[in-house]
């Protein structure tokens, strides 16, 4: 009877490694008994690590603060921004204008206002050193949208919030398209020119930026990453740096596949995961293996890697070796990590498509609880 041989992906660390271990081994032999399962933690003896102890980054072991900082909530505010210029404006819509009573025959606020950001004459001497026309096609973006409205016509008599939503909505189209994002002082001195011209500021800046707005801005976007750079770099270097660290050295984590491989008698499988897959497709085409009977990839970037051009084992031009095993790929289409083997390598490779109902990044960690993959997996186990 084979051996199954667990490879992790990226990024993976005890304690997780033992849980995922657990919750592979324990599906596996729900549905087969028999089987033997056993390990290969090469995150441990082959994955990236911090050699110096953090040397290279700045303030590491105090960079945990956990107090925010003015800063921090603007750079909040212009993080959502930046994936999404009318945010400020969509949540000023909701907040409402309140109970807010009005003379009859008065204009509108929102209704004065937008007269005014219409009328705003935009020269290169009130942009610079953005250009005017990326500037007027960013206020008609704006002035366009629905959400511009809704926050128009929830805007009360002191209008200097939303003037500066407006205006920093104006500035987020803009910079987005620049070749190269300007530094926050150029970005903010449009900001202010543009609420200006659209009526003054009214303590706008410090007014919206003490408001819920603010606030909201910095949990949703929780970008305190200054002072928290130490335990966010502890967070994410095991997985981008596995990434980095195969691509100039991949073959620590190959020679440790390899070697669980070796240590195992009878047949093998290898059921992989993300860069493990990689890995192991890198490893099975460059050496023969003749103990491995089928190759489990769930996840995988191989087969994109290949098409490109940059899978380590495999030129673009070049067809699967004869000595490949058996090949099962499993995928995801809201994993956005996931690729089909079919396609780039032909019928060397069956592809089986599942549904976790996650959506990205959760659906690339949430294959080994779902039962279509294990139908998958046991339906071609030797």
């Amino acid at each position: 009877m084979p051996t199954v041989i667990f490879v992790h992906g990226t990024g993976v660390r005890e304690p997780a490694f033992s849980t995922l271990f657990r919750q592979v081994a324990t599906r596996l032999r729900e549905r087969r008994p028999g089987y033997r399962i056993v390990p290969c933690y090469w995150g441990e003896v082959a994955g990236a690590r911090l050699w110096r102890g953090g040397a290279s980054i700045p303030d590491y072991e105090t960079a945990r603060g956990p107090e925010p900082l003015a800063d921090d909530e603007d750079l909040a505010l212009w993080s959502l921004l930046h994936q999404d210029p009318l945010w400020e404006l969509r949540t000023l819509a909701l907040a409402g204008a309140g109970d807010e009573e009005l003379p009859p025959n008065v204009m509108l606020p929102g209704d004065e206002l937008d007269d005014r950001i219409r009328r705003t004459e935009i020269t290169d001497d009130l942009t610079a050193p953005f250009s005017a026309d990326a500037v007027r096609a960013a206020r008609t973006a704006v002035t366009g949208d629905a959400a511009y409205h809704a926050a128009l016509a929830a805007a009360s008599s002191s209008l200097g919030p939303t003037r500066t939503a407006v205006a920093r909505a104006i500035v987020a189209y803009t910079v987005v398209d620049q070749p190269a994002m300007p530094d926050a002082e150029t970005r903010d001195r449009l900001v202010t020119a543009l609420t200006d011209a659209f009526g003054g500021t009214d303590k706008a800046v410090r007014d919206v930026l003490l408001s819920p707005v603010r606030g909201l801005a910095l949990r949703i976007a929780t970008d305190r990453v200054r002072r928290r750079r130490g335990s966010i770099t502890d967070a994410a270097y095991p997985a981008a740096g596995d990434v980095l660290l195969y691509q100039a050295r991949g073959d620590r984590i190959r020679a440790a596949i390899a070697e669980r491989i070796s240590a195992v008698d009878g047949p093998v499988v290898l059921i992989t995961h993300s860069l493990g897959g990689i890995a192991a497709v890198d490893l099975l085409v460059s050496q023969p293996s003749p103990t491995v009977e089928l190759l489990v990839t769930v996840g995988s970037q191989a087969p994109f890697l290949y098409e490109i051009g940059a899978l380590w084992s495999l030129p673009h031009d070049a067809g699967l070796p004869a000595h490949m095993p058996a090949w099962l790929n499993v995928y995801d289409e809201r994993d956005m990590l996931s690729y089909l083997g079919n396609g780039p390598f032909g019928d060397r490779v069956r592809d089986v498509r599942v549904d976790s109902g996650q959506p990205f990044p959760a659906s690339h960690s949430a294959y080994w609880s779902n039962r279509h993959v294990w139908d998958a997996i046991v339906e071609r186990l030797p």
